[in-house]
């Protein structure tokens, strides 16, 4: 192995750190100890005896290869790598920058190449916690890679972490009779960004949260208008009732009767509006953008390698993506699990300091204040995307200026473990394959799906982010992107995810959902005036109806259903079954019909378009399941009073089936 004695080094330095446990693996990532993989020349192992800076040839022939190198790589050769094996390595790509090539490709650690340059300049290397100065502003050392060090005497005055864009520079300067090696220490970008984060996180926490205002933030939950206005319905009801419980019976059966039926006209134009999505022409790799891909995880060490697995199959280029993988200070089991991965240099990996709340959303916003794509795009811990999804997401991006985020659809891969399983497989094909793209042909609101959500980095910043109190921040973003104006659409392609199959964890899930659902509600209410003034009335009718319809049908719908079951089967006193003596009797029935018709022929279509039609079980089961849904939501309403911020964690890779992706027919063309 090349650079054998580097490592060695390393691992001495490393034994020597007085880095907390935690925060040493943050620094180090996951390059270390991983070396220039297939380009090894036996030779290197003395590399580190030699003098630096002055290339030690055995042939002419390797003079000139190495003479082909860019400055950025040159140096290596005195290292002991073989000048035709990295141009090689390299290849002949005008828009990949060489060491970005290396570097995201995993052929050689960050922390090889930037010991290399540091001895090539001159200049110290920390492998440490460099000395850095007690003021300066970390956010904006952190983006540029340089921060400032105490001083003292005659030693480096700042440690830099120079990304490959500036390699070339730092190496042109050095050739300059100005240059003093002395005046700066160098490291790693991983290393460095590990530093910040475990030295500065307080103040860089100030910057990468709280950027929403109050008033669209959940961390300050009802206001006293909504308190008095919830108050004087429960007055009215309880007066209703004491007076003529007839009267309140017709008056909450007409509220009920219209949100329902607003429900079901809503899912069904969406239904019918959806008509496929045109994909626009591909990009070559020169013109295909910076990506940044964030997944939040928890409690993940088991699905860990399985993530790395599809983020590795996606067909982009490596030199143009910037994952991050955001782990919990306290949990070091994902953490150390990523760490024994050794993960190339396009993986990062993000701690995320303790503190309140300790959400997913949280996490997100840390890492965007770091996101170096000009698009980003949110997994979760289970997913696998399908390999050309970013290509595709890119090229919509680029051919339609005006757009903002695309929503692509999320697949469920093991709906045959159980009967919930299946109903959750169902229940996600009619969303993403049918509500949502039809509620985006009609230019209206949609509730984002929490996974495989791409984004406009810019656009993604100017509305605020994601909201860390909001437990359901998918949903609440959405509403808010519509209401900022921004243009969101569907995605034509799969994400495979896995269901919870167990109840217990089914449950816990869901009524986090219901609950961020009941956040999201409680949030965008706060000023009726400005929610209509946003939208527009026909838009903001849609949203009110799309989250507030969905928490009052799923606390209602099974008492509007028993009640209509029990007036259709009253028995009359001369023995038969009472006749419906009344429209509104006939309108109860109707509607009783529809909102089935509306759950049920959607699903039947999905599930054909997914390769598989509703059984006869399934069918029979939905209203065990819509049932589950509607305790879920009763369970949600104590939760939102009791711990309006707790994360319920659903735990995935309970059972893992060899992941597979549906082909999927479409009404799309190419």
């Amino acid at each position: 192995m090349v650079g054998a004695s580097l490592t060695q080094r390393e691992d001495a330095e490393r034994k020597n750190s007085s880095v907390a446990p935690v925060h040493r693996q943050a620094i180090a990532m996951a390059g270390i100890v991983q070396e220039f993989r297939r380009t090894a020349e036996p030779a290197a192992r003395t590399s580190a005896h030699r003098p630096f800076g002055r290339p030690m040839l055995r042939t002419r022939e390797q003079a000139e290869l190495a003479a082909r190198l860019p400055p950025e790589l040159a140096f290596l050769a005195a290292e002991g790598f073989s000048p035709e094996r990295l141009l090689n390595a390299i290849g002949a790509e005008p828009a990949v920058r060489p060491v970005d090539k290396l570097l995201s490709e995993g052929l050689i650690s960050e922390d090889v190449y930037y010991r290399a340059l540091a001895r090539h300049l001159g200049c110290q290397y920390y492998n440490g916690e460099p000395p850095l100065a007690g003021a300066f502003d970390a956010m904006r050392g952190l983006r540029c890679g340089v921060a400032p060090l105490e001083s003292r005497g005659e030693g480096p005055r700042a440690v830099i972490a120079p990304r490959a864009q500036f390699v070339p520079l730092l190496i042109e300067a050095a050739q300059s009779s100005r240059f003093r090696s002395g005046s700066f220490a160098l490291t790693s970008p991983q290393r460095f960004a590990g530093l910040l984060r475990a030295r500065r996180s307080e103040e860089l926490l100030d910057v990468a949260l709280g950027r929403l205002p109050a008033s669209l933030t959940a961390r300050h939950g009802m206001t006293g208008l909504q308190f008095a206005v919830l108050g004087a319905v429960a007055a009215l009801a309880s007066a209703l009732g004491l007076a003529s419980f007839g009267a309140l019976e017709a008056v909450a059966s007409a509220a009920l009767w219209l949100a329902f039926s607003a429900m079901i006209l809503l899912r069904s134009m969406a239904a019918i509006a959806n008509v496929g999505i045109v994909r626009p022409p591909a990009l070559a790799d020169d013109e295909l953008p910076n990506y940044t891909v964030v997944v939040a995880l928890y409690r993940e060490a088991g699905v860990a390698a399985d993530l790395v697995r599809g983020l590795d199959a996606l067909d982009y280029p490596k030199s143009k993506l910037d994952i991050k993988l955001v782990v919990e200070q306290r949990d070091p089991e994902t953490l150390s699990r990523l760490v024994e991965l050794e993960l190339p240099a396009r993986y990062e990996i993000v701690v995320a300091p303790p503190g309140a709340p300790q959400t997913k959303p949280r996490a997100l916003n840390i890492a965007l204040a770091t996101a170096r794509g000009e698009l980003i795009v949110v997994y979760d811990a289970e997913d696998i995307p399908a390999p050309n999804q970013l290509r595709l997401a890119a090229a919509r991006f680029a051919a339609e200026k005006d757009l903002d985020c695309l929503q692509g659809r999320l697949a469920i891969r093991n709906a045959e473990e159980s009967w919930l399983a299946r109903q959750f497989a169902v229940e996600y094909a009619t969303l993403f394959d049918f509500i949502n793209p039809g509620l985006c042909a009609l230019d209206l609101p949609i509730a984002l799906g929490g996974s495989s959500n791409h984004f406009r980095v810019r656009s993604l910043v100017d509305v605020g982010a994601w909201d860390e109190w909001n437990v359901t921040e998918d949903a609440d973003l959405g509403i808010r992107l519509a209401r900022f104006g921004y243009r969101v659409r569907a995605l034509d392609s799969d994400t495979s995810e896995e269901a919870p199959h167990q109840l217990k964890n089914w449950f816990r899930q869901r009524v986090r959902w219901q609950k961020g659902w009941m956040q999201t509600l409680i949030v965008h209410s706060r000023r009726p005036n400005f929610f209509r003034r946003d939208l527009g009335p026909k838009r903001a009718f849609a949203a009110l109806i799309l989250i507030g319809g969905a928490i009052v049908g799923c606390l209602f719908w099974p008492v509007f259903a028993a009640a209509t079951l029990w007036r259709a089967l009253t028995v009359g006193d001369d023995g038969a079954l009472a006749p419906a003596r009344e429209m509104t009797d006939v309108y109860v029935y109707i509607l009783a019909l529809a909102g089935a018709w509306s759950i049920a022929l959607p699903a039947s279509v999905a599930a054909r378009l997914r390769g598989s039609r509703l059984s006869l079980r399934t069918v029979a089961l939905m209203p065990v399941y819509y049932g589950l849904v509607c305790a879920a939501t009763w369970t949600a309403l104590i939760h939102l009073a009791l711990w309006p911020y707790y994360w319920g964690k659903t735990d995935h890779g309970m059972r893992r089936p060899r992941p597979t992706l549906r082909v999927v027919r479409t009404r799309s063309s190419m």
